[in-house]
């Protein structure tokens, strides 16, 4: 989980269409919250991924569900305020159910800094830092071991297979041994790449980038680079942005 930054509404939910949609769904329950131009606006916000588990919401985000922060069925004067819906997966809309989050507070990743609630730990579970933390992690089963955990491991350890690659190619350079123009633009285009790999609009950020800032492969490698002037200021904002988004 990341924090996401919630644009303007969408210009066609004016406040006259709220409340006619808002009376709509008092009087009979229907989906009013599922109009194409509110689904846009919230995948644009999220990259296209579940608020809460950052898993990818597919093509067009068939997947896509719009979540209801403070549940329509208790708070439905909230059913499409804009700063009430979020883009969920399945699962984790699943999982939210009914949860009244103004009397039990989970994390919204849109007012809340999830690094403030958690933790990434090195066996790719969430360790909570809060009772907020807590409950968002029991609630919304973020240590699910067949659907998340194994997911971040397989992220983790793929990333760790390509440091360790590309600290192979950059000893070579440190020792001489190959220093030619081709082998140094493929390091610094390589490391580029894995920093990339790590920004906001990524499947599991957070956890690839907790992963790559955390690890003695990274910073071992980074040293190299320094040490050979292979190191950009490319990298450097790269990484700054990747560093905002760790759960340390």
């Amino acid at each position: 989980m990341i924090k996401l930054d919630r644009p303007q509404k969408p210009i066609e939910l004016t406040h006259e269409v709220q409340v006619s949609l808002t009376n709509k769904f008092k009087e009979d329950g229907n989906s009013v919250w599922s109009k194409e131009y509110i689904k846009k606006s919230l995948i644009e916000m999220s990259s296209n991924k579940c608020a809460f588990c950052e898993t990818l919401l597919g093509e067009e985000s068939k997947y896509l569900e719009v979540e209801h922060f403070h549940h329509k069925d208790k708070y439905k004067d909230e059913v499409v305020d804009w700063d009430n819906l979020l883009p969920s997966c399945r699962r984790c809309n699943g999982k939210k159910g009914t949860h009244d989050t103004k009397l039990e507070p989970i994390i919204n990743p849109c007012t809340s800094e999830p690094k403030n609630h958690l933790k990434l730990l090195m066996n790719y579970r969430f360790k909570h830092k809060d009772d907020i933390g807590n409950l968002s992690i029991i609630l919304l089963n973020l240590n699910d071991q067949d659907r998340l955990v194994k997911k971040r491991f397989e992220i983790g350890n793929a990333l760790l297979d390509k440091l360790l690659e590309y600290i192979e190619l950059t000893d070579d350079v440190v020792s001489g041994v190959q220093t030619s123009t081709k082998r140094k633009s493929k390091i610094k285009n390589g490391m580029e790449a894995i920093l990339r790999n790590g920004l906001k609009d990524k499947e599991y950020s957070a956890t690839y980038s907790t992963v790559l800032i955390q690890s003695e492969e990274f910073n071992e490698l980074k040293k190299k680079m320094i040490l050979t002037d292979l190191w950009t200021l490319e990298h450097t904002d790269l990484e700054s942005q990747i560093k905002n988004l760790t759960l340390c």
